[in-house]
């Protein structure tokens, strides 16, 4: 208990700070949004809470689904622009803020999603301009897209997902309000703490990010050592350790806002369907970062969580690190899911060389003309 109030304060010193964007806690969704009621809002939500916005006598559109495809973009995109609204707020998991960021930016550029899919295409065009920007609620803790410039969307005649960096869609406020996590069943609630301690330790290993930020080591490090106390607590539904879950996830938005995610993401990007992103990117971890000890760089940075998994090497910090899945019920590898196997190792590997950036940034590079064999490796391993 104690180790956790000591964690709260120094997030909530970090969170006073966030560059660009307010964090705002609350203790209820309605009261929390009543000074945005108006026929000029509109709220973007998730199932889960559309009824009880509803009541309350919001406007709500709800209609995302898990993993946002471009028509549901598509559709966000008619509703912003025949309802005019003045504030823009989305209130759901890491699909419904993706969705909403990507549909507000169409409206605000002008920019169909294949001009804006890559990185700060409109803000590299448009230097110094401004765009209005969402207001986000997040109601699971996973993927930190309360604070981050991304939004993932499907592009189901590809059979992919593509991804927007767009630092003009970081949302200019996050409300949040840990006790709507509650409602996030088991499987949810490892996924998605899951996804959040893969971004904190992948932004923390990515050395080569360094100077991107002076506080980013901090923040994540943080996030690491309360999802390592809270996440199985959290699997119980217990409050307090649902609270340190919420706070671990903004951390982890935060960190990868400045320090990107690594091979584990790239490896798991195209597997919607077949396996929880939490999940996949949880298991990639261990192999890639054994990968990346090559680097003594990140052999220096594993030591640094020592504390939280326990090793007097590299080595043994990782293997702690796979003791913790194991405590929190997370299955040994990839093969547990039926929709991973042999053809899409294959192609995963084979894809690989078409995110040349992603590879080269790499905590420990990945050479172009050994992408295949390297990525084939790891995934092999991480069966």
């Amino acid at each position: 208990m104690d180790k956790l109030n000591q964690l709260f304060q120094q997030a909530e010193t970090f969170f006073q700070n966030v560059p660009g964007e307010e964090i705002i806690f609350a203790d209820n969704l309605i009261d929390a949004l009543r000074s945005y009621h108006s026929d000029k809002t509109l709220i973007f939500s998730g199932t889960h809470y559309a009824d009880e916005l509803k009541k309350a006598g919001f406007s709500v559109w709800c209609g995302v689904e898990a993993e946002p495809c471009t028509q549901t973009v598509e559709k966000m995109v008619q509703v912003l622009r025949s309802s005019v609204p003045e504030t823009v707020i989305a209130v759901g998991g890491g699909s419904v803020l993706d969705a909403a960021k990507a549909a507000l930016l169409m409206v605000e550029t002008g920019w169909s999603l294949d001009e804006l899919f890559g990185v700060n295409k409109w803000s590299s065009a448009n230097p110094g301009k401004v765009l209005r920007r969402l207001i986000a609620v997040p109601t699971t803790s996973g993927t930190g897209s309360e604070a981050t410039p991304y939004s993932n969307i499907v592009v189901k005649d590809a059979g992919v997902k593509r991804l927007i960096v767009e630092n003009q869609s970081v949302p200019a406020k996050a409300i949040m309000i840990p006790q709507l996590t509650s409602s996030m069943p088991w499987n949810l609630t490892r996924a998605t703490g899951c996804d959040a301690l893969a971004h904190l330790i992948e932004g923390f290993l990515n050395v080569g990010a360094d100077n991107n930020h002076p506080l980013a080591n901090l923040w994540a490090k943080c996030g690491i050592e309360l999802i390592a106390a809270a996440l199985p607590g959290a699997l119980q539904k217990d409050d307090l350790c649902r609270k340190a879950m919420a706070y671990a996830s903004l951390l982890g938005g935060m960190t990868i806002r400045f320090k990107s995610t690594g091979l584990p993401h790239l490896c798991s990007f195209s597997w919607f369907g077949r396996i929880a992103h939490g999940d996949a990117v949880a298991i990639l971890l261990p192999e890639c970062w054994r990968y990346y000890l090559a680097n003594p760089a990140v052999r220096t940075r594993t030591m640094e969580l020592n504390e939280v998994f326990k090793g007097t090497s590299p080595e043994e910090v990782i293997s702690s690190y796979e003791a913790f899945l194991d405590l929190v019920g997370m299955p040994g590898g990839l093969s547990a899911w039926d929709g991973i196997d042999a053809a899409l190792i294959e192609k995963t590997a084979k894809s690989g060389s078409q995110n040349k950036m992603k590879l080269e940034l790499a905590p420990q590079p990945v050479p172009l003309e050994e992408s295949y064999d390297i990525l084939k490796a790891i995934l092999k391993l991480s069966l």
